[in-house]
């Protein structure tokens, strides 16, 4: 139907056309210089139509040349990234791998695709693998400028490749720079926490386990132990300045309600004794004995010179009244005795330690004591009894001093 309609449009106009040329030809000059073209109206309009559609061929097929060339060039650059994405493909691979050379090159090579951060950061490290410095520095300036908003990561980067290289003080300077990002970019205080402990800064490393904690970066447990370490560290090093009033003010600043307070009265002890605090040592203890029973810690107790051994020896005995049957607290009694030179109650704690349970700690404490009572061969054959169980079995209680009969 269309096809019929635009017939009989075409047949219409030239039916027009044709009563037009017998009703009037018309008549057109055109006069340039000395030169004049006689024609009639009807063939310049034909002569135009044919102009004008010779100009609309050319400018069809020059749009269809374009859009060729566009093509092709499309296609070009098609090629072109995806060779850039494989050769970057294999780089990854080969970074993974272990082959640093080659990662480098194919990772630089194919850094103009459209992911060139990624690339030069891997080239990075891949130069560090091979120990070029050098190639770190320029892949690493090159990242930089690869694109909007890369300077967190190459910073990250640069601080993580520094600490691999023992500069611990140069990559603390560039977190720090990146600290009050932290919220955005979690990896901050993850790498602050391994510098730190790189550092020996201990109380830097507590601050920050609150921080860690709130944005859950690391398991519970996890954050526990690194608490553990940074309150152990910092005690070691208030231990070797060798002074007892900052020692127990930090104790008093860590509060009752710590948790770790109990496991660290195992380390708090021997460095009061070290700065000659024995007094604060057993008051600590019978305190932590009071609130929660535990074997090691009346040892520890036991294993105190203190200055006043008759109340010490008393306060040790009064928990007999509700633990009598626990080996380890006549084994503690035992050792306080033979500091005392009370021989006769300690062999009688020590016997009945050993009664309850033959433990090689106990059969040595009595060894000793026989063999200072003259008594060689009950002596002897405790002894050879606490070798034989030590080299069956770890004991359950610590070793005893070596006291001075």
């Amino acid at each position: 139907m269309r096809l019929f309609l635009i017939a009989l449009i075409a047949l219409g106009l030239a039916a027009g056309v044709a009563v037009a040329i017998q009703y009037d030809s018309g008549y057109v000059l055109v006069a340039y210089g000395r030169t004049t073209v006689e024609m009639t109206v009807w063939v310049a309009a034909a002569l135009l139509l044919v102009v004008l559609f010779v100009l609309w061929l050319l400018l069809s097929l020059l749009s269809r040349s374009v859009r060729l060339s566009d093509r092709l060039g499309v296609m070009r650059n098609q090629r072109r990234i995806e060779r850039e994405r494989q050769r970057s493909h294999r780089g990854v691979l080969a970074y993974a791998e272990g082959n640093w050379l080659q990662a480098k090159r194919l990772l630089l090579s194919s850094a103009s695709s459209d992911k060139p951060l990624i690339n030069y950061l891997l080239a990075a490290r891949a130069s560090q693998r091979l120990g070029d410095e050098r190639g770190v520095a320029q892949a690493l300036s090159q990242a930089e400028n690869s694109g909007p908003h890369a300077d967190i990561a190459v910073t990250l980067t640069q601080a993580e490749l520094q600490m691999e290289r023992g500069q611990l003080e140069e990559a603390l300077a560039n977190l720090m720079r990146l600290r009050k990002h932290a919220e955005r970019y979690p990896a901050v205080l993850m790498l602050l926490a391994r510098v730190y402990r790189g550092l020996g800064d201990w109380e830097g490393l507590r601050k920050l386990v609150p921080e860690l904690r709130k944005r859950k970066l690391l398991a519970d447990a996890a954050l526990q132990e690194l608490e553990r370490e940074a309150l152990r560290g910092e005690l070691l090093r208030l231990r070797q300045v060798g002074e007892a009033e900052p020692l127990l003010q930090w104790w008093r600043q860590l509060g009752r309600s710590s948790e770790l307070r109990g496991e660290l009265l195992e380390d708090m002890v021997p460095a009061l004794l070290a700065v000659g605090r024995g007094s604060e040592a057993s008051k600590l203890l019978r305190a932590a004995i009071k609130q929660q029973w535990r074997e090691e810690l009346v040892l520890l107790y036991a294993s105190i010179s203190d200055d006043d051994p008759a109340r010490q020896l008393g306060v040790a005995e009064s928990w007999l009244k509700e633990y009598s049957d626990r080996p380890g607290l006549l084994l503690a009694l035992g050792r306080i005795c033979l500091r005392n030179e009370l021989w006769g109650k300690a062999r009688e704690y020590l016997e009945r330690a050993h009664r309850l349970a033959t433990t090689a700690p106990v059969c040595f404490e009595l060894a000793r004591l026989l063999e200072h009572l003259g008594e060689a061969e009950e002596s002897a054959r405790y002894l050879r009894e606490g070798l034989m169980l030590q080299g069956q079995q770890l004991p359950d209680l610590p070793m005893p001093q070596q006291h001075t009969l």
